[in-house]
């Protein structure tokens, strides 16, 4: 500590509860000048000081304190001493703060390290403020200069004297909304301040006007005289006013800065749990690191807030990250501007996902961009739809079918290349227009049925000749599909038109040589037997043999031949499905048989009330089981037992005997649609029928040795769905 001997010798207040600052402070202003540090950390142990030391040369203070601010401590030391040299220091510079403190008549306001000869700087200037308040300081009327400086101060300024007001300038006045200021004069405080806190005003200026305490801050709601009520900040502090002592309240209206506060502390809860990633990212910096994530962010990318603060957003690129994406936002910051990017990012545990980054520019109030602000969304799942949904337009659009689509107006919604090709429309007019207008008027009646049932939910198939000027008439196979939304409302119908001209015809083409074969075949074997029945009458012996042998042929060729016609109408014939009781089906299959073959011994064993949506053709299926089980069994009795059980999805339909077993030659035809050669009688084919009906039904068939070790054949069908109708038109 510097000699108190001698005129240059300064005594100086620092006011800071920053230690490194008030250690640079205590080695650094000694070294440029014969200053005596006094360190305190707070206003109320500088009121102390201020109260209790006889000569106070200069102030140092922090802006930042922890029992208030730097400019109420100023407003305060400005009541007491309105010239003492006040150097108020702040971390980081603020217009409103230096206008605040301007208005109290700071001797100096400065920002920390503004400088490399700061300290050098500070006490060249509290020389100069400390000579010229020693010169000139008795030139001035403390009280009258008081007054003045306090005037133009932003809060309002009370001076007490035993509990009643000696003092108030006209911010204070205002504050309190009163008529005039000589009105408040001489009243006591409590008749002026009605104050909302857990305290009395009383009590706590009683604990001041005692000296216990030289200095209190708190909050109250402040009824003012208008009836009105402001949010205060009041500090209370032990003073001398005109050198005896007094009390100074500063009362500051803090309504706006709690206003902006609370809008703050929403903004940042909004920022926190947005739904989306948030960052802000330091601009001034080269690598623009991020100094902000919030909660979404970390669940987006994996990594937590201590580890990304500080870093480049580029840790969440990867191998596949697109460089042109990366360039694009590179190339938007530094033109200052806003960006969106669509950029595949990496998590912290290596899976991609998409991100939808916005990044936007915080300029400050001169217009300098100073921060980005970032949202990172995750739009993987869209993505991934929209190259879905690209994938199914071009599927659609190259398709060869006619696809098409219409709203319950009839108005088109889309039409791919090969409906628009066939109907000769343009893509930009296919969506002006409706169906009835592109088809003609005949098919317009026939199809409106159709589209209507359609509209309701019901799936319709049917086939159409369509004809063009000028073109061949040609056969589709036409199928309506209803659109639906996400709650299953019917929004419009789907056609799909499958051109099946070429099909049909090779179908009657196949149909009248089957039929000329069936025909020749009928009349050449009836020749055949004829001749063969006519030798053996004849004839005795190995002839009348071989005549009979003949005759057997002839007869099985002529059994195939029927059994061919009954499987090529099925295949050349669609079929509509439709609700069957199984057990009337059993039941009629049954008695057929019993009748056909009496000495067989049927049994079935069906529940009842069992329905099934299915094929028709299903019975005849099941009665080609029972007779094969019945025709190619030597055993007696003959024995053949029909079952049927059902699950949800499915019904099971079980045939079994206690026959010899069906050859593992025609098993391999009909289970894994081996070649068909094999197959050389009616049974053969019989079964291959059977497969044929329960495949298009949906169906499958299963082979097993039964327990009597005969065959057991089981067929398991779809139950079907109430509404799944096709229609044939």
């Amino acid at each position: 500590m510097a000699s108190e001997a001698g005129e240059g010798y300064i005594s100086t207040l620092v006011v800071t509860a920053d230690r490194e600052f008030a250690a640079t402070c205590q080695t650094q202003l000694p070294s440029h000048a014969d200053i005596d540090v006094t360190i305190v950390e707070t206003v109320g142990k500088a009121i102390d000081v201020i109260i209790s030391r006889d000569r106070l040369d200069c102030i140092i203070s922090d802006h930042d304190l922890p029992d208030t601010d730097g400019i109420a401590f100023l407003e305060v030391v400005r009541a007491q001493t309105p010239t003492l040299p006040f150097v108020l220091f702040t971390s980081h510079g603020s217009e409103q703060v230096a206008s605040r403190a301007i208005s109290a008549d700071v001797t100096e306001y400065l920002i920390k390290e503004s400088h490399a000869d700061q300290w050098e700087r500070l006490a060249s200037l509290i020389e100069d403020a400390v000579a010229y308040h020693r010169k000139h300081g008795d030139l001035v009327d403390p009280r009258t200069r008081a007054q003045t400086l306090l005037d133009a101060v932003d809060d309002g300024i009370v001076v007490l004297r035993d509990g009643h007001v000696e003092y108030i300038n006209s911010p204070g006045t205002e504050l309190i909304a009163a008529k005039s200021r000589s009105s408040l004069i001489g009243q006591a405080i409590g008749d002026i301040l009605d104050v909302e806190d857990s305290r009395s005003l009383s009590d706590i200026l009683a604990v001041i006007r005692r000296r216990d305490r030289s200095f209190d801050r708190f909050k109250a709601q402040l009824e003012r005289r208008d009836g009105t009520v402001l949010s205060a900040e009041i500090t209370v502090t032990a003073a001398e006013w005109t050198g005896s002592a007094a009390t100074i309240l500063v009362v500051r209206d803090v309504s706006e800065h709690e206003e902006r506060e609370q809008d703050l502390w929403l903004k940042n809860r909004a920022m926190d749990n947005a739904p989306i990633g948030m960052t802000i990212a330091d601009a001034d910096n080269p690598d623009s690191p991020l100094i902000y994530v919030n909660k979404q962010f970390e669940q987006l990318t994996g990594y937590s807030k201590d580890e990304v603060l500080g870093a480049n957003c580029r840790f969440l690129q990867g191998v596949d990250t697109d460089p042109a994406a990366v360039r694009e936002m590179r190339d938007a910051i530094d033109a200052r501007e806003s960006v969106r990017a669509q950029i595949r990012n990496y998590r912290k545990d290596g899976t991609e996902f998409w991100n939808r980054v916005t990044l936007a520019p915080i300029r400050a109030t001169g217009g300098d961009v100073t921060h980005y602000i970032g949202f990172q969304e995750d739009i993987t799942e869209q993505v991934v739809r929209e190259r879905r949904l690209r994938q199914y337009e071009y599927a659609i659009e190259s398709a060869s079918d006619l696809i098409a689509a219409v709203d319950k107006d009839y108005q088109f919604l889309f039409a791919n290349q090969a409906y628009r090709d066939f109907y000769d429309l343009d893509t930009d007019e296919v969506t002006d227009k409706t169906l009835p207008e592109v088809v003609d008027t005949e098919t317009w009646e026939t199809i409106q049925p159709y589209v209507d049932r359609n509209f309701v939910g019901e799936p319709i198939q049917f086939e159409m000749t369509r004809s063009r000027p000028d073109q061949p008439t040609r056969t589709f196979d036409i199928r309506y599909h209803p659109l639906e939304q996400v709650n299953e409302e019917t929004v419009g119908a789907m056609a799909t038109m499958r051109d099946i001209t070429g099909q049909r015809e090779r179908e009657r083409q196949l149909a009248s040589l089957d039929r000329m074969l069936r025909h020749n075949l009928h009349n050449e074997l009836n020749v055949i037997t004829g001749h063969a029945e006519m030798i053996a009458e004849r004839t005795s012996g190995d002839v009348a043999g071989w005549a009979g042998v003949i005759d057997r042929v002839a007869d099985r060729i002529l059994e195939q031949v029927d059994k061919e016609r009954e499987v090529v109408d099925f295949l050349s014939q669609p079929s509509t499905p439709a609700a069957i009781d199984v057990s009337e089906t059993v039941d009629s299959v049954v008695d057929r048989l019993e009748t056909r073959h009496p000495d067989a011994e049927i049994s079935d064993n069906v529940p009842g009330d069992l329905q099934v949506l299915t094929l028709p053709e299903l019975e005849r299926a099941l009665e080609e089981l029972v007779e094969n089980a019945v025709v190619h069994n030597d055993r007696a009795p003959i024995t053949v037992a029909v079952s049927a059980a059902t699950s949800e999805t499915a019904v099971t339909l079980t045939v079994e005997d206690n026959g010899p077993g069906i050859p593992d030659e025609e098993r391999r035809v009909i289970v894994d649609d081996a070649d068909i050669e094999p197959l050389l009688h009616s049974n053969g084919m019989g079964l291959w029928l059977v497969k044929r009906i329960v495949t298009r039904a949906g169906g499958t068939i299963q082979f097993d040795t039964g327990d009597t070790g005969g065959s057991r054949v089981t067929l398991v069908v779809p139950r079907g769905e109430p509404n799944s109708r096709t229609r044939r038109g």
